[in-house]
């Protein structure tokens, strides 16, 4: 008797995930062997046995005859979460331990620490933070004539995530920044119809930077990613989606970039319903974003204005050195001398040309807005990988949109 077409191309998808996740897991457990510091660390010998059982287990099960592949299918994912928390721990624990790969996450961590304290950190120099937690100098964020980047450059919500920690006597909030990661990639994996999720692991773990470098580096991005991921599961409410985009913007800047895509997203994702509908909606949406943002501000805005904004506005117009694996980089590296307004035009520009098309082309290009603020920030004089690579998430989500748009996708339920 034949069998289901439909059935034997989820358990090769089944199987492909299996075999994917078992690479990724050599690949972790040797760049652990060499960053672990085997002889002084036995526990991370048994890690890495146990990360080679694991890995070694699923090519066995990836190629096994069998129809009950399909009742294991979600196994993929807690072996890639295993193998990621083995290299944070590697990382963190071992490798640096106690410090931060980034001024960023120093001065975050620090500006928990000063408010649990009773001080505003946006009035405070943080360059005491950089010994606190053993900056490495070579990721010390400066200015073309060499002085040191030093107050606190994000919106609030950046380092309130972090006073639970601070309350709770954590001294390394790197756990924090696992514990967003994790439940983004779960959402995300959860999410999608469970006869192609097993593949929607795969561009998320398709490189180490995504999901264990960076996070485990101090680069805290997750944090506003998982926002912005509950933001798309709840879409069709747009107060809720509302509130988790104005938290996304409460954490950190990029997220702001997508703020004109969003507003035509709610203009034109309901064609069928009438003009003031659909200016409902996106009302609805933009005042639930602004209010969720001002929250964690607020407060800081009301006390000392002039110090959050000054704060907030640095990335864009602070001054900073040249730094970029975008278009920048034939300043960096290869001498051009074009200076930073040349890049902020670009930038501009092409912001205004994408929002135009998007505004223009809806129909065809709705769910790539998510590229966008990718795009917008490689013409940045300030580029860097992690303004890239971290929309993996968004626009794993916008292929599985375009999937059940298609009318082949379920519910994304178990």
């Amino acid at each position: 008797m034949p069998r289901d077409k439909g059935i034997l191309e989820e358990q090769f998808l089944v199987r492909i995930s299996f075999l994917f996740a078992a690479g990724f897991m050599f690949a972790e457990g040797l760049q652990n062997w060499i960053r672990g510091r085997l002889e002084t660390h036995p526990e991370v010998v048994l890690l890495n046995l146990l990360t080679y059982a694991v890995a070694l287990s699923l090519f066995v099960l990836a190629t096994m005859k069998s129809d009950s592949i399909l009742k294991i299918r979600d196994l993929a994912l807690p072996s890639l979460v295993f193998v990621t928390l083995v290299s944070w721990y590697v990382i963190t624990q071992v490798e640096y331990p106690g410090s931060y790969q980034t001024d960023a996450l120093a001065f975050t961590h620090y500006s928990a620490i000063l408010l649990a304290k009773g001080f505003n950190p946006y009035t405070i120099d943080l360059q005491s933070a950089l010994s606190t937690f053993a900056v490495n100098p070579e990721f010390i964020t400066l200015t073309p004539n060499g002085d040191l980047v030093s107050t606190l450059n994000y919106p609030a919500l950046q380092f309130l995530v972090f006073l639970p920690a601070v309350w709770l006597g954590l001294r390394d909030a790197r756990i924090v920044v696992f514990i967003f990661e994790i439940a983004a990639i779960s959402i995300v994996y959860l999410w999608s119809p469970k006869e192609i999720r097993s593949i929607a692991l795969i561009p998320l773990f398709a490189g180490s930077d995504l999901v264990i470098n960076f996070a485990a580096g101090a680069v805290a991005e997750f944090l506003w990613i998982l926002p912005l991921v509950l933001m798309v599961v709840f879409l069709e409410r747009p107060r809720v989606a509302g509130v988790m985009f104005g938290l996304a913007c409460a954490i950190k800047q990029t997220p702001w970039l997508l703020a004109p895509f969003m507003l035509v997203w709610f203009l034109r994702c309901k064609p069928d319903l009438n003009t003031r509908g659909r200016l409902k909606r996106t009302g609805v949406f933009a005042l639930f974003a602004l209010v969720a943002f001002l929250v964690p501000n607020v407060g800081f805005m009301w006390v000392n204005l002039n110090a959050w904004y000054s704060g907030v506005v640095t990335p864009v117009f602070g001054n900073l050195v040249v730094l970029s694996q975008g278009l920048s980089l034939m300043t960096l590296a290869s001498g051009v001398p074009l200076p930073p307004a040349f890049y902020l035009t670009a930038t501009a520009i092409v912001a205004v040309t994408l929002f135009v098309n998007y505004a223009v082309y809806f129909e065809k290009i709705a769910v790539a807005l998510w590229a966008f603020p990718a795009i917008i920030l490689w013409f940045s004089y300030r580029g860097l990988q992690n303004y890239f690579i971290f929309w993996t998430p968004l626009l794993v989500m916008s292929a599985v949109m375009l999937y059940r748009e298609a009318g082949v996708g379920g519910d994304g339920q178990g």
